[in-house]
Order: C-alpha cells, then structure tokens, then sequence
C-alpha cells in the first residue's frame, strides 16, 4: 500500500513538474488580453529600438512609426503572431533566423507599400542602403531582424510574458481597455494627419517624412 502511495506521489510530483514546465514554456496561454498586452508592450519596444536606431543612423531624434504615441504596430503584431506560431520551436536557432528574416521582410514590404499607396508618402527609404528592394527592405534589416528573432524569441519574450501573467487579471483589463482606446483614436488621428500629407503634396513624388541617413 505504501508502494502504491508513494509511486502515485512521485507521478503526482512528475505530473507537477511537467505542468510548471509548460507554464514556463508559454504562460500566457494565448489569453485575449494577453496577446494584447504582449502586443502594446512590442509596439512600444519597437519604437525606441527605432529612435535608437535613427538617432545613429540619421544623427537625430525622430518620432518614429505611423501614431503620434510612442508606438510602433508593426512589431506589436509581428510579436504578437510570432508568440503563437514559434511556441514549439523557440529551441531552433535556425527557425527564428528564418522567420525573422522572410517574416519581417515580408511584412515590412507590404506595409511600406500600402502606406506609399494609400497617403504617397513613406516612413522609411533603405534606397541608400546596399542590397535594398524599392527602399521598403534591405538586406542589412533583414539580417539583424533574424538575429533579433533569436534574441528576443529566445529569451527576452518568456520574461516578458512571466512579467504579464504576474499582472492581477482584473488590471490587465483595465490597462488592455485604457490603451485599446488611446490606441483607436490615435489611429484615426494619425491617418487623417496623413492624408492630410497626400492633400498638400503636388507632384508625383513620394514624400519621406523622416530623415534616412546624415
């Protein structure tokens, strides 16, 4: 009868072990308000790398990103997807080289030509850069979003969604509601702003509303 007890036990131990295993593999659980926060978090994050990046490479602070707010969608929500679907594969160097360099690229040559297409005016220019496609991609961007696909997939993302679920559920609400609303109004602020670019612009040039290099 001990035996049996004390085999249940060690399974019961095994099974606890596993499950805080998986806890720490992904916290989140894919939660709503979850995948919100992860995704106004990156946003964030996104934009200071890029001040930080421009105030290097164009030796001079620039709000950087489509809002009038610090924030940057495109890498909330490359965040945001990649959580979900590299889950299983957070282990392999190799993946998250890959995915940030196609997934990146891709999304940062579809966005830059929507943006050029609906206001004719562009938020970056890698036409100085070697190596670049339509200015929209670079080879240069390309490779350090794959190695930073490592880096933050790899390491700095668990942390990040370990410091969410230590949240109360109840504030996680509250602030995923306070930002999802500045966020919609910004969003509506700042296409009208940028319409109001295309209105003023004469010629069929696009206009680049952000230094690229000294």
């Amino acid at each position: 009868m001990y035996g049996l007890s004390g085999g249940a036990f060690e399974i019961s131990g095994l099974s606890g072990l596993l499950m805080k295993d998986e806890e720490r593999e992904m916290p989140l659980g894919n939660g709503f308000y979850e995948m919100l926060l992860m995704f106004f978090f990156w946003g964030f994050a996104g934009w200071l790398i890029e001040c930080i990046d421009m105030r290097i490479e164009a030796g001079e602070f620039q709000n950087r990103g489509f809002l009038h707010m610090p924030f940057c969608p495109i890498y909330g929500v490359g965040m945001a997807l990649g959580s979900v679907g590299l889950n299983d594969v957070k282990d392999s160097y190799l993946i998250l080289f890959v995915f940030g360099v196609v997934f990146c690229s891709v999304v940062e040559y579809i966005v830059g030509g929507i943006l050029e297409k609906l206001f004719h005016s562009k938020w970056w220019d890698y036409s100085h850069m070697r190596y670049n496609i339509k200015g929209r991609v670079c080879l240069r961007n390309a490779v350090l979003f794959g190695f930073g696909a490592i880096v933050v997939f790899r390491f700095v993302e668990p942390m990040v969604e370990r410091a969410i679920v230590r949240i109360p559920p109840d504030m996680r609400v509250v602030i995923t509601v306070a930002f999802g609303i500045a966020f919609c109004i910004d969003l509506v602020a700042s296409a009208r702003r940028a319409w109001a670019y295309r209105e003023n612009q004469e010629g069929d040039e696009l206009l680049l509303l952000f230094k690229a290099h000294r």
